[in-house]
């Protein structure tokens, strides 16, 4: 069962303004589940982690980021989740992050260029051997304008298929005009 939101310590607490319609957007199409063990690619201030975790009871988030700045805010804002387990928040970049293979139910990322510079086949190939049997990778954008959003979604897919994953994508409309996109990969074994 979810943390009740009179639950969550001060420290914990999302402002509702510091929620975008994007990151709301991003852990609703997630589905999070109780006992989902999730891995945030790209964690920023840490708002999608604190949106998470309130809905683990003996699940796990693991975060990481390259930048130390938004890892401290992050770790800040999510004091009393990482202090109860649900939630790791650590500074790496996702080529160096070490991270145990088939440990995670859900991989996410929102608005990170590894799925589009360098090597993204070895990146996505590892994220694959990341996931358990069925688990599902989410990649998450925002484009501010349909063709963009058209291009991005084609062009994660084909990359995701690339490597063994069956996908499914999904548009919503954003702020301001901009599209929200959501490429989700799932581990077929």
């Amino acid at each position: 069962m979810p943390v009740p939101d009179d639950a969550v310590s001060p420290a914990d607490a999302v402002p509702k303004a510091a929620v975008t319609q994007r990151q709301r957007w991003a852990v609703e199409t997630m589905a999070v589940a109780p006992d989902d063990r999730l891995l945030e690619i790209g964690c920023g201030r840490g708002v999608a982690v604190s949106l998470v975790a309130r809905r683990l009871t003996t699940g796990r988030i693991v975060a990481i980021d390259r930048s130390a700045t938004m890892v401290r805010l992050a770790a800040e804002r999510n004091a009393g989740h990482v202090e109860s387990g649900r939630a790791e928040i650590r500074q790496a970049g996702f080529e160096s992050a070490d991270l145990q293979s088939r440990s995670f139910t859900k991989i996410f990322a929102v608005n990170v260029n590894l799925f589009w510079l360098g090597a993204a086949a070895a990146q996505i190939g590892r994220m694959r051997d990341l996931l358990v049997p069925g688990g599902r990778l989410y990649v998450f954008g925002e484009r501010p304008t349909p063709a963009h959003a058209t291009a991005n979604l084609r062009s994660t897919e084909r990359l995701l298929r690339a490597q063994g994953f069956e996908t499914t994508a999904s548009v919503a409309a954003g702020v301001r005009g901009r599209l929200l996109t959501c490429v989700t990969g799932t581990v077929i074994d």
